[in-house]
């Protein structure tokens, strides 16, 4: 009963300070760091990271294996501290050593061990940090199905070529992340003074299957003034508000150039009636190489039934994107995208981009690839 007692009263002791480090009146931060002696003199920097760009708040030198970084957060701040191996090029990955705390006005220590190889960092302390710990902990289970689910449709859908199982675990999947989105807009809501609803918020804002704008809104006006008002809460509002790319907004208009040289506006190739998928692919990207054996299936399959495909090669050399379609003999129309005009439209920077948009040209599936398509087409051609 005394430790019962005991662990209670430690996690209302969390919660307090989590609360009052999230909205009421920040004193400095503290952030210490025990790293191996070998990085005697080796810069430390501490950056917030969480509004848009980073920006150095502080910065010290190792020294007798410790460093100590301190200052001024008005709201927690999802920060990174990075420790410069090599004084002379500090962008060379292999000597930068990094560590992502969420620091608010409570103390945190770090801890690097290098006894395995690359460095492990560890944190300790901080209310803020401690709570997303907590909640990262708490849905670790569906993380780690999520984990496990994808190596088995990987294994089933490509390599096996089972595409009906493949399309079966896509749909676990998808439960797995509305699950997952559930829990932290559960927590978003009822956490309206943390920190750590703000990042959640972020993280939600950001995944290929976020909720509305008018949602995302809604649960950014429900935080309290102090973190909407902080320099990430104003970056996350910005966010939400022009992101292009959510499930039911229109798709994104932009040029594309046919093979013979001519330009098309990729909001006249949507053809009127059907359900499009607009694929970005290149030559060079062997995922998107993958996917096309299905792709061929799927559009012979559904084609007649209104289903059909725009391709959009990021090819710079149209002679390699020629090969590819004379190899792959897709029967779809392709275009090409030299300049990479699709890549701002749709915000993304890499390939296959694969969305899915209903038949008045809204998006209505991201990341729309293999097992997902599938299990969307069957859902609107087989059900």
């Amino acid at each position: 009963m005394k430790q019962l007692t005991t662990r209670i009263l430690n996690v209302s002791t969390t919660l307090v300070a989590a609360l009052a480090a999230a909205c009421g009146p920040q004193r400095n931060y503290t952030l210490e760091g025990e790293v191996p002696e070998v990085w005697e003199g080796k810069s430390v920097v501490l950056y917030a990271v969480d509004a848009g760009r980073a920006e150095a708040l502080d910065s010290t030198t190792i020294s007798d294996g410790r460093f100590r970084l301190t200052g001024e957060l008005p709201t927690p701040r999802r920060c990174r501290g990075v420790i410069y191996l090599d004084p002379n090029d500090r962008t060379a990955r292999d000597t930068r050593m990094s560590f992502d705390v969420l620091l608010d006005s409570t103390q945190v220590t770090v801890r690097c061990d290098t006894r395995q190889g690359r460095p492990h960092f560890t944190l300790a302390g901080g209310a803020s940090q401690q709570a997303l710990e907590t909640f990262r902990h708490e849905t670790a289970p569906l993380s780690d199905e999520h984990e496990r689910l994808f190596d088995r449709y990987v294994e089933t859908f490509y390599h096996r070529s089972d595409r009906q199982g493949g399309i079966e675990l896509a749909r676990q999947l998808s439960r797995l992340d509305e699950q997952l989105l559930d829990r932290k807009i559960e927590y978003i809501r009822s956490h309206p003074t943390s920190g750590v609803s703000l990042q959640l918020l972020g993280e939600v804002a950001g995944h290929s299957a976020a909720p509305s704008r008018d949602t995302l809104q809604r649960l950014f006006d429900g935080l309290c003034a102090a973190l909407r008002t902080s320099a990430p809460g104003r970056h996350l509002e910005t966010a939400i508000q022009t992101r292009r790319m959510l499930c039911g907004e229109p798709l994104p208009d932009l040029n594309v150039t046919d093979s013979r040289g001519r330009s098309h506006r990729l909001s006249e190739l949507l053809r009127p009636g059907c359900h499009t998928l607009v694929e970005i692919w290149a030559s060079w990207c062997s995922p998107c190489r993958d996917d096309i054996p299905y792709l061929r299936e799927a559009y012979a399959r559904y084609h007649r039934k209104g289903f059909d495909i725009v391709g959009i090669s990021i090819d710079t050399r149209q002679g390699a994107w020629q090969q590819a379609l004379n190899t792959e003999k897709m029967p779809w129309r392709q275009f090409i995208d030299p300049t990479r005009e699709s890549f701002r439209a749709f915000e993304t920077g890499s390939v296959p981009t694969s969305i899915l948009v209903d038949d008045q040209g809204r998006i209505l599936r991201l990341e729309a690839r293999g097992g997902w398509l599938g299990a969307d087409l069957e859902t609107l051609y087989d059900e």
